[in-house]
């Protein structure tokens, strides 16, 4: 079983696993190692003691925080920390994962959790930048929505005839 890197998608994921995204009972161990993932993707988010020095002392950082400003030790411990928790449906498949090379120590645990990272991500979710969840339209989504909107109408475009020229 060849390990994958962190930006193929769920099917690849799962097909490397030797799982068949298409069978309900494959989806549940799927939705219990990332559940396993979230935990701990929740732990890094915290506090700033995960992040890299230069985004901590900025103070304006909010969770949630960005992969690429978890430290690199941080990220390894996390993903250690995925694999040494997870239970025992879960556990036979981050045990597949363990691995000394590009994509070490668990290439399972390692996708789970950048995964995650970039499902919470907004500018890497579609439907969050449109101001939509995939659940529906909270009262947050909306108000950013009608904020967006308003912000919009006010700009307008430059048109030289109606604004007059510099």
């Amino acid at each position: 079983m060849a390990p994958v890197g962190p930006r193929v998608s769920k099917e690849e994921f799962m097909r490397a696993l030797s799982l068949n995204p298409q069978d309900p009972q494959h989806e549940q161990y799927y939705r219990a190692m990332r559940d396993e993932a979230i935990n701990v993707y929740n732990h890094l988010n915290q506090d700033t003691t995960h992040l890299l020095d230069t985004v901590r002392a900025d103070p304006n950082t909010r969770p949630p925080f960005f992969w690429h400003h978890i430290r690199p030790d941080h990220q390894r411990w996390a993903i250690m920390e995925i694999w040494r928790n997870s239970g025992p449906l879960t556990r036979p498949l981050f045990d597949r994962g363990g691995t000394n090379g590009e994509y070490g120590p668990n290439w399972v645990a390692s996708w789970l959790l950048y995964s995650v990272f970039r499902s919470r991500d907004v500018r890497n979710n579609r439907n969050r930048r449109k101001g939509e969840s995939a659940a529906g339209d909270s009262g947050l989504d909306k108000r950013t929505k009608q904020a967006e909107e308003t912000t919009s109408k006010k700009k307008g475009y430059y048109d030289p005839v109606r604004n007059g020229t510099l």
